[in-house]
């Protein structure tokens, strides 16, 4: 009996009727199946018209000011908005920079190292309080106690009392930190620990010898322990060996007059012998994952009290506000550890930006906004100063720009707050 239902079941399929049904059944079943489907284009963020415009003033800076080549990247939220590469990596061979080509990040490196030192701190390997001297016994200044009171914190806020920049000079020449660290010695504080404000290189890279001697690593290897492999920068290295060994890297440019044209020149070790102050290599790839990790979304990486704690405004930096850059446009500013912490309008904005022969960067994202920016440079132009300003002033001050993409699809954390709220007691 079952046979013949399965025989007449076979020729109904066979028949006109049954080829009809067939077809009906299985464009349903298709259109059921795509309705599924997220398409690809649904996924990716369309450029907002302060990205379009930020673009045309980009590539306008990079033409008037003549510079051989740079890179930048948009961060929204948890995705990597626009990334752009313009020009050549160097006048000499003229390849294409593209989104993996490594630049010198110079100070923009403080900002690696001091969130390191925050995750080492978290593993209790020493402690913000510490005093650097438990670490560097040989550290030693003028009078008795007063390299005692500067601890790990002051050195990564710039807040140690000592002048500002102290034996950059001696990066020049044959540095070696053993007799660096002898030099301290004809020093005396001009404030108290905290007090005040004094920018540093040579002993804000003290931290990479706290690394070693209190976990047995040196720096480099737990930059990428912790740091670089986690966040899959792939293209970040540590150290002018390093930044030789990159086929694909950027070569520095300078001018030899205010109004001359841009010359390639060899690369400098001076700056590469402070890893943890001036130290890393990255591609604006790597940038934009460091970016994403700035605005909370790697939290296994880098966590929210982590975040937090280096974004503490620390002392304040008063010439910030004054300064050619920024000038008319921030209200209050302060370094925090390894940031500087700006007030704009209701916003604030953390920062940092590196110069190093040949070579400019710039870091700068709102917490509250969900946005970043990074742009790095092959040429020491000013103009990369101006076009991080044009940005902030396009998303956080400009009335005409309130409904476009960028403010609309991220929902703003309403700010009404000062640099001096966010201050704790840490």
């Amino acid at each position: 009996m079952a046979g013949l239902y399965f025989d007449k079941l076979f020729f109904f399929a066979k028949s006109p009727l049954g080829m009809f049904l067939k077809h009906i059944i299985v464009f349903f079943l298709t259109l059921l199946f795509l309705s599924t489907i997220v398409p690809v284009s649904a996924k990716s963020t369309p450029p907002s018209k302060i990205e379009i415009e930020f673009n045309k003033l980009f590539k306008r800076a990079m033409r008037v000011n003549h510079i051989p080549g740079a890179t930048y990247a948009i961060v929204r939220g948890d995705r990597v908005s626009t990334i752009k590469a313009y020009g050549v990596r160097g006048q000499k061979n003229n390849k294409a920079i593209d989104k993996d080509t490594s630049f010198r990040l110079a100070s923009v490196s403080k900002t690696f190292s001091a969130e390191l030192a925050a995750l080492m701190i978290e593993k209790k390997s020493f402690a913000w309080n510490d005093s650097i001297v438990d670490y560097i016994p040989e550290f030693k200044l003028k009078q008795a106690g007063q390299a005692e009171a500067i601890t790990i914190k002051h050195v990564l806020s710039h807040s140690s009392g000592l002048m500002p920049n102290a034996f950059d000079g001696y990066l020049k020449g044959g540095f070696q930190f053993s007799h660096i660290i002898s030099k301290f010695e004809a020093l005396e504080p001009y404030c108290s620990p905290g007090a005040c404000y004094g920018y540093q290189n040579v002993l804000f890279s003290f931290i990479a010898e706290v690394f070693k001697r209190s976990t047995g690593k040196a720096y480099a290897e737990l930059m990428q322990q912790m740091i670089f492999s986690p966040l899959a920068m792939n293209n970040a290295s540590v150290g002018f060996d390093a930044y030789k060994n990159t086929t694909n890297k950027a070569y520095p440019h300078v001018k030899v007059s205010r109004n001359g044209p841009w010359h390639q020149v060899k690369i400098k070790p001076d700056f590469y012998k402070v890893e943890a102050a001036a130290g890393i290599n990255a591609s604006i790839t790597d940038m934009s994952k460091w970016l994403l990790a700035q605005l909370g979304h790697t939290p296994e990486v880098i966590s929210a009290h982590l975040l937090e704690t280096v974004r503490e405004p620390v002392v304040s930096t008063e010439k910030d506000v004054k300064s050619r850059t920024w000038k008319g446009i921030i209200d209050d500013a302060h370094y925090g550890i390894g940031w500087r912490v700006y007030q704009y309008n209701e916003d604030i904005l953390y920062f940092h930006s590196g110069w190093v022969e040949g070579f400019r960067a710039v870091i700068a994202y709102s917490k509250d906004k969900q946005i970043g920016l990074v742009i790095l440079a092959n040429a020491e132009s000013r103009s990369i100063d101006k076009l991080t300003v044009d940005f902030w002033r396009l998303l956080l001050k400009e009335p005409s720009v309130k409904e476009t993409l960028l403010v609309k699809d991220i929902k703003p954390v309403k700010a009404n707050r000062s640099v001096k709220d966010i201050k704790s007691s840490f």
